[in-house]
């Protein structure tokens, strides 16, 4: 008889490890499902966002660039003032150059003279 209640606890423990290792395998696919509807539910949320984010910075990239040819014809505009106000400033130097020769030489010229009076 012994022999008989020794069977049926054999029988009954690997029952109970048969049915513990199902609940266990039950509970780590709900946990995996689990994991896997919120990684869904993330890179759902994420895309969302890059959508907005893609959506927001294209229109303000497209004035970054209007801005950014406006700044480099208002650059050329102030180029081509700094351009003739060189040639403004050498046109008044040349035109000094011609005015100062022929006054320094009647300036010479009386200089001398004056020079001339005093000796004699």
């Amino acid at each position: 008889m012994r022999h008989g209640i020794a069977r049926g606890l054999d029988v009954d423990i690997s029952d109970a490890i048969g049915i513990a290792l199902t609940v266990i395998t039950i509970l780590l696919v709900l946990a995996g499902l689990y994991a896997i509807r919120v990684l869904l539910r993330a890179v759902r949320d994420l895309l969302t966002a890059v959508e907005d984010v893609r959506s927001r910075l294209v229109p303000l990239l497209d004035k970054a660039d209007v801005t950014v040819d406006a700044l480099n014809a208002e650059l050329l505009r102030v180029d081509a003032i700094v351009t003739q106000a060189e040639e403004v400033g050498e046109a008044v130097s040349t035109a000094s150059g011609l005015i100062r020769s022929p006054i320094n030489s009647v300036a010479s010229g009386v200089a001398r003279l004056v020079r001339s009076f005093r000796s004699s």
